[in-house]
């Protein structure tokens, strides 16, 4: 009987195997074997929610101040489906504050005086050097968004202090930031939609940003919604190639629905949209982002998964803990479900959400691809492939 090369296993078959490995590092260098394989991974790894290692304490005094931990090695990501938590080791992450990602990538800064920017990938520990900026020593104002994966040359890095409503942007290389100096107060929302980066203000108007030297901004004339007034959430989502805005909208700090808007460029007015189809919408204070739903994500579709992206309540230790501001909106019946475990210690952080990268591959995987490196342990990436594959295939008595 000829034997059957790894990489053409059946995709159901992959799939069932990938499944039974626990750690999501571990199914990420899945898809470091082949282009099938990485292909199975991508439909089999979740959003994760983010626990950023900022944190809060207070002086004798009552005054708040930020914190990280000195000596931390790791990073922590929570399943929404499982309610399981995952620590991957990270010694990059010790003396670094991180709160925010984009297609996987952390947006890192050090404690030290020099502030060192870096975009650091979890899985593979590869990291990219930023211009490093004293703008940024206030770590969870920050937003980070890419225009593709930092490892494509052409990437544009932006940063968004929310509270500031200052824009920033660089590319890999750059020396220094360049800086939207009269963007004003941006509450809301960035996106790139098809290389091009857009902004929508606190007044609902549609902004087109040119990151050029010199920078330039312009309002296009697309209709406003009347009732979009000040105070309303708004996100920009590209979904199937159109370009989205998501209203929330709030009752005393709690999420209380969510409105869909489709922009028709012919006619420059927003059209509403009440369903996403096979797809989900994910939200909060670091992103803004769609996904389709497969069979292997235990999501539900035409769903808008939201956590709190109200700061305030979280720093200041107000009586509303995100836990009470985290579920999905189902578009269909127009209700809220909140979710996750009430008990669990991960509402101790700020939250964002987390979407691995895609596994890129390489002609020659290293060692450190193969196997991963932990606190002076190499812990064998292919028997845990070998064992799945033997838990699976083994009849049970």
């Amino acid at each position: 009987m000829a034997l059957v090369q790894w990489s053409d296993l059946p995709v159901d078959i992959l799939s069932i195997i990938f499944q039974k490995l626990k750690d999501p590092c571990d199914v990420y260098r899945c898809g470091l074997v082949c282009v099938s394989w990485k292909s199975t991974v991508n439909t089999i790894l979740p959003p994760f929610l983010l626990l950023s290692n900022v944190g809060t304490f207070k002086n004798e005094t009552g005054i708040f101040h930020f914190e990280a931990p000195l000596n931390k090695q790791f990073c922590r990501l929570f399943n929404t489906q499982t309610n399981e938590t995952h620590e991957i080791f990270l010694p990059e992450v010790e003396k670094c504050w991180f709160s925010s990602s984009s297609f996987g990538w952390l947006l890192t800064i050090s404690f030290g005086p020099s502030h060192e920017v870096h975009l650091l990938n979890p899985f593979t520990r590869d990291r990219i050097q930023l211009p490093s900026s004293r703008e940024f020593r206030r770590p969870y104002e920050l937003r980070v968004i890419t225009s593709t994966t930092p490892l494509n040359p052409t990437c544009l890095v932006l940063v968004i202090r929310r509270f500031k409503g200052a824009l920033a942007f660089c590319r890999p290389g750059d020396k220094s930031w360049t800086c939207f100096e009269d963007f004003g107060r941006c509450d809301n929302d960035v996106a790139f939609y098809k290389g091009e980066l857009y902004a929508v203000n606190t007044f609902g108007h549609l902004v087109h940003l040119h990151c050029n030297i010199p920078v330039a901004q312009k309002v296009l004339p697309v209709c406003s919604i009347e009732f979009l007034q000040r105070g309303l959430h708004r996100y920009l989502v590209e979904l199937d190639g159109n370009l989205l805005l998501v209203v929330r909208y709030t009752k005393e700090l709690l999420t209380s629905g969510f409105e869909v808007y489709e922009l028709d460029w012919v006619e420059k007015v927003w059209i509403k949209v009440k369903n996403i189809g096979n797809n989900a919408i994910f939200l909060g204070i670091g992103c803004s982002i769609s996904l389709p739903i497969g069979p292997f994500r235990n999501f539900k579709a035409n769903c808008i998964y939201f956590i709190s992206d109200n700061l305030t309540s979280f720093f200041l230790k107000m009586d509303l803990m995100p836990m009470d501001n985290a579920g999905f909106y189902d578009m269909t019946t127009g209700h809220i479900e909140y979710l996750y475990d009430q008990a669990s210690l991960i509402w101790l952080s700020s939250l964002n959400w987390f979407v691995p990268p895609s596994p890129v591959i390489y002609k020659q995987n290293s060692a450190e691809v193969i196997c991963r490196e932990e606190k002076g342990m190499v812990k064998s990436w292919f028997s845990k492939i070998r064992r799945s594959l033997l838990n699976w295939y083994t009849p049970k008595i």
